[in-house]
């Protein structure tokens, strides 16, 4: 009787018997969880973009440590266009397809730079890099795996000028000078070369020049540690760009070139990451044509970015013609930055900048004067650190 009253008692409501929890209990537990959840989520989002960041870092180290194999081979470095290497024989070559052999890309560089025959099949046929069906590849190693965004854009197909996409993080250091490059649809004539691509556009503060207006690691004389090599950009918009969208993947419609005021590109930005609701933007049907877009191209947006706004402002752009193109990422609070000696730095969004309310002197195009940058009208200035990190051949003592 006793034994009965015993295993009673074990298996009724006392607290030896107690299961399960009271709602309070549970709602705690749940409580608890949630918090750990919230603790741990950032710090592994965390790990995961500076796992990202560290890709990146060795891919544009990787396309710096290529310019110093192609400068063994050649004694100097790629063009942006009209590279010796390829005059009269490919048009609109920028200065990427000439460092595919030099990154494991041997038959990419093949296809993409096979000399041009009138009237031939195949890639001889196309005088223009980017419209080679050749050209439709995406290479990882121009990728920044923090903009899975861009990457998500690209797809097996052409563009909206016909001309087949592929795309690039990494982008040539023009230095601060809004220069031009060609954007002739004919693969031209050597007094036309001399007269436009060689005087004019020859971009003396970039080690990426043009034509004959080469330069190798003797004209760096700001010492290769110091000159930008390579900066990340943002893939461009697959979509029109649209009026007020984001300023890392859209170029505004901003007067951006000699005598202007590049503190109204910086203007341009709003907030939340978009542009000003009044800035006009590049107009629809060329989304394919900027900022990483046609990677193989001569033309600016698709391979150049400047040091003349802090990284990630926004970019700007006067038509075909002249632009401002900055730098950006989705890297928390810069860019990744490769210098000629081969190292990479990390460079703040809040690096030194000055002077953005003056203008450059005038330089128009029809004297193809080379520009005498960075001087105007009241002597020589400079745009600051970051502009003078851009240059080969600054005078201006700078520090990181």
């Amino acid at each position: 009787m006793n034994v009965q009253k015993k295993m009673l008692n074990w298996g009724g409501r006392g607290s030896l018997g107690r299961c399960g929890f009271t709602l309070v209990e549970l709602l705690v537990v749940i409580a608890i969880i949630g918090m750990l959840i919230a603790l741990l989520l950032p710090a592994v989002q965390a790990a995961r973009e500076a796992a990202r960041r560290m890709q990146c870092t060795n891919k544009v180290k990787q396309i710096t440590l290529a310019v110093h194999t192609f400068h063994d081979a050649n004694n100097r470095f790629p063009a942006s266009s009209y590279d010796p290497m390829v005059l009269y024989k490919v048009q609109r070559c920028g200065p990427l397809p000439l460092l595919m052999p030099y990154m494991e890309q041997t038959a990419l560089a093949a296809g993409l730079l096979e000399p041009y025959v009138p009237g031939a099949a195949g890639d001889a046929g196309w005088p223009w890099v980017c419209s080679r069906p050749s050209a439709l590849v995406l290479v990882d190693s121009l990728l920044c795996p923090s903009d899975g965004t861009g990457r998500g854009r690209w797809a097996n197909g052409t563009g909206a000028s016909g001309a087949s996409l592929s795309f690039s993080n990494y982008r040539v250091s023009r230095a601060d000078l809004a220069g031009v490059d060609s954007n002739s649809h004919e693969v031209m004539a050597e007094d036309e070369i001399q007269a436009w691509g060689v005087v004019f556009w020859s971009i003396p503060r970039s080690w990426s020049r043009v034509g004959t207006s080469k330069v190798g690691f003797e004209g760096v004389t700001s010492g290769a540690s110091n000159s930008i090599a390579f900066s990340e950009g943002v893939i461009g918009s697959n979509d029109d760009y649209v009026v007020g969208g984001s300023y890392r993947d859209t170029i505004a419609f901003i007067a951006a070139y000699y005598n202007q005021v590049p503190q109204t590109c910086l203007n341009a930005k709003g907030g939340n990451g978009k542009l000003r609701p009044d800035v006009p933007v590049q107009s629809p049907g060329t989304a394919d044509h900027f900022l990483g877009r046609r990677a193989w191209d001569s033309y600016f947006p698709a391979f150049a970015i400047h040091t003349l706004l802090p990284p990630n402002s926004p970019s700007c752009a006067s038509g075909w013609i002249y632009a401002w193109l900055s730098a950006s990422s989705y890297h928390t609070g810069g860019v990744n930055t490769s210098f000629l000696d081969g190292s990479v730095r990390f460079i703040s969004d809040t690096i030194e900048t000055k002077n953005l309310w003056r203008k450059p002197i005038d330089q128009s195009p029809q004297n193809h004067v080379t520009p005498g940058y960075p001087y105007d009208a009241d002597g020589e200035f400079s745009y600051g650190v970051w502009a003078e990190l851009g240059a080969i051949n600054s005078t201006v003592s700078t520090s990181l």
